[in-house]
Order: C-alpha cells, then sequence, then structure tokens
C-alpha cells in the first residue's frame, strides 16, 4: 500500500510537471509589461494550445499502440480518444460509440497473437505509445530550434515538447504497483503467467465484442491468483475475472465472499478495478441480506466519487438503481437511473453487458414489488 501511494505521488508530479513547465513559459513570454485585456487574450491562447497539446499527444499515444501492435501481429479491436470510441464489431464493421473509462484519455485495443513456447509479442505493442509522444516532442524540439523567435509560436512548440515529455514519462517508467505500459514491460518480461493474464485479458475484450458472457468463456481462464500473483499488476487482473464470473453466474453470495477476500488483502489491483468489485459487493448485498453497516461500508467516500466520476457506466448505474429502490426506496429517483440507463445504452459498445445489466435491474425490481 505504501509503495502504491508513493507511486502514486510520482506519477501525480509527473503529469504536472508538464503542466508547469506550460506556466512557466507562458509567463516567461508573455506577462511581461503587457496590458490586462492582452494578458486575458494571451492566457486564453495557452489554455487552448495546452488542450490542444494535450489531446494530440493522446492521439499519437493511441495510434502508437496501434501502429507497433498491427507490426507484430496485434490485430485492431477498438481505438478510443476521450469518450469516443471506434470498435470492429463481429460483422467486421467498425462503428462509432460512445465509452469512458475514469482515469485514462484513451485506449487502443488489440487482439495479440497466438502464445507459442510460452512467448509471444508484447514489447512494441507497449512501448508503442510511449515512443510517439518522445518522438512528436524530438519533433517539435527541432522545429522549435529552427524558427524560434515570435513567442506564440514559441509557446505552441515548448507545450508541445512539455507534455509529450510528461505522458512519455508517466507511461514509460515502470513505478511499483502502477498499471502503464513500462510495468506491464517488465512484469510481462519476467513471467509466463504475466504473459497468459495479459493475453486473456486482451482476448476476453474481443469475446465481449462478439457477444459472449463472461459466464461463457473458457473455464481454464477462472483460476484465482496466489497472494503473490495478486502483487502483480498484470495477473491480479485474473481475480477480478473470478469475480466478475461468479457474479454473472448470478451467484451473488459466492461473488460478494471472493470480492470481501480479495479486497482484504494485498493486491496490486489498481483502483479502477476495486472500486468497480465494491459496485459488484454493493449490488451484491442490496439484493441479498441488506445489511446497513455492510452497504455503508461498501458505500465509503472513495466509492462515492468513484460511482459520481463513472456515472453513466452501466454496473455503477445499475447499483445506483438497486440502491435507491431497495434501500432508499425512492422509487422516483431508482427510474431516473433507469432512464438514464436506457439513454446509455443506445451508444455502448458492449451489448452483451447492456443484456446482463438488464437482468440485474429486472432482479432489483422484482425483490422490491415482492
Amino acid at each position: 500500500m505504501k509503495k502504491a501511494k508513493i507511486s502514486s505521488l510520482i506519477l501525480f508530479l509527473i503529469n504536472m510537471l508538464g503542466f508547469g513547465f506550460i506556466g512557466f513559459f507562458f509567463g516567461y513570454l508573455f506577462t511581461v509589461n503587457e496590458s490586462f485585456g492582452k494578458f486575458l487574450i494571451d492566457m486564453v491562447f495557452a489554455v487552448m494550445i495546452a488542450g490542444l497539446a494535450m489531446l494530440l499527444h493522446i492521439i499519437i499515444h493511441e495510434t502508437g499502440h496501434l501502429i507497433f501492435g498491427l507490426m507484430t501481429g496485434y490485430k485492431f479491436n477498438s481505438f478510443r480518444i476521450l469518450n469516443i470510441m471506434w470498435q470492429k464489431d463481429s460483422d467486421g464493421k467498425i462503428r462509432s460509440y460512445r465509452f469512458s473509462l475514469a482515469g485514462t484519455g484513451g485506449q487502443c485495443i488489440m487482439s495479440p497473437p497466438e502464445i507459442q513456447d510460452g512467448k509471444m509479442p508484447f514489447f512494441l505493442y507497449n512501448i508503442g505509445g510511449v515512443a510517439m509522444n518522445l518522438c512528436l516532442s524530438v519533433l517539435f524540439t527541432v522545429i522549435y530550434f529552427i524558427f524560434k523567435g515570435n513567442p506564440y509560436f514559441d509557446f505552441v512548440c515548448l507545450s508541445f515538447i512539455a507534455l509529450g515529455l510528461s505522458m512519455g514519462l508517466a507511461n514509460g517508467i515502470p513505478l511499483p504497483e502502477i498499471t502503464n505500459d513500462g510495468r506491464n514491460i517488465i512484469e510481462l518480461s519476467k513471467s509466463e503467467k504475466a504473459v497468459k493474464a495479459f493475453y486473456t485479458q486482451m482476448q476476453a475484450i474481443v469475446m465481449i465484442q462478439k457477444g459472449i458472457r463472461i459466464k461463457d468463456f473458457p473455464s481454464e481462464w477462472f483460476e484465482m491468483p496466489t497472494d503473490e500473483d495478486l502483487k502483480n499488476v498484470i495477473c491480479c487482473i485474473m481475480a477480478v475475472f473470478v469475480c466478475d464470473k461468479l457474479f454473472d453466474e448470478g451467484k451473488y453470495p459466492e461473488a460478494q465472499s471472493a470480492i470481501d477476500t480479495i479486497l482484504q488483502k494485498e493486491t496490486a489491483i489498481d483502483n479502477v478495478h476495486k472500486q468497480l468489485l465494491k459496485v459488484n459487493a454493493l449490488f451484491c448485498e442490496l439484493t441479498g441480506e441488506k445489511n446497513k453497516s455492510k452497504i455503508e461500508n461498501y458505500l465509503d467516500d472513495d466509492l462515492q466519487s468513484f460511482m459520481k466520476a463513472m456515472q453513466d457506466y452501466p454496473s455503477v448505474i445499475r447499483t445506483q438503481y438497486a440502491y435507491e429502490m431497495l434501500y432508499k426506496n425512492d422509487i422516483q429517483a431508482a427510474q431516473k437511473q433507469a432512464d438514464l440507463f436506457e439513454k446509455i445504452a443506445l451508444k455502448y459498445p458492449y451489448k452483451v453487458e447492456i443484456k446482463a445489466e438488464r437482468e440485474c435491474m429486472a432482479l432489483a425490481a422484482q425483490i422490491f414489488a415482492d
């Protein structure tokens, strides 16, 4: 836990470093003997350029994964920037959807080649995003030194350089207990278990895109990691798979027990997956014994903040629906969640998940009616 907090702090400082340099560049280039009106114009310009540079670096980062993945035998599945996602559906057509995940600006999902002798290519796919960020920074460095002189042009170049270095370092430095490209490379280099887990996670997304529910995934995928493997940032996700399978099978007491056990252990499971596990555990309790202390224990400040940030995520809506109906007895609030669910379902990429969540919401409604 201490390592995770230190790594999170370092990651935060790296991310802020780029914007800190942008602030310094702004002060250096624009604020000397300026009128207030010109200062405001320059400030708007600076904010727009910083936002544009950040967006371009997210695009170039995910494009790097795509290009280097295709070079090493990976197949395209989906490409997301912010909440706009392009996905290759089961009929082979690429369609656009709306999807976002807290803590991520984008994502490129690809299907890896088969494992042979315990190995598969992973270095180029994982390093591709970092490489592209750094290459773009180098390009703008060259452009800056060739054409520098105009403060607006200089600020554009320096912003792209700073944010490229910041994003490259944040994703490339293998910090302990932090899931990023650099850590993936280190873990995949050390362990065949990690290679198998990485392959399984990527293939799982492909199966979901094809309309296959997690309860119908190959049974050999669902082996609970050892306590030691739970400390591996790649292997630990297989524990989430086991819990999700139990939940999708409707075995709520078993799923809740498994989640509670995992949450009490020292693991490398990232915060997003931890909070999603708690979302499922909360639903299990709401549709089960409805123990007040357990519900309040799950619904701590961290989970409340997460559910607010992920309020458009189907499993979060489903659990909020059950909470309003079964715990608060607020039918109007529950109906608002049901309406939101239907709105989100229209553009959500994983239709099989929508089907599963509908079943959960129907269960909650039936329990309320009884």
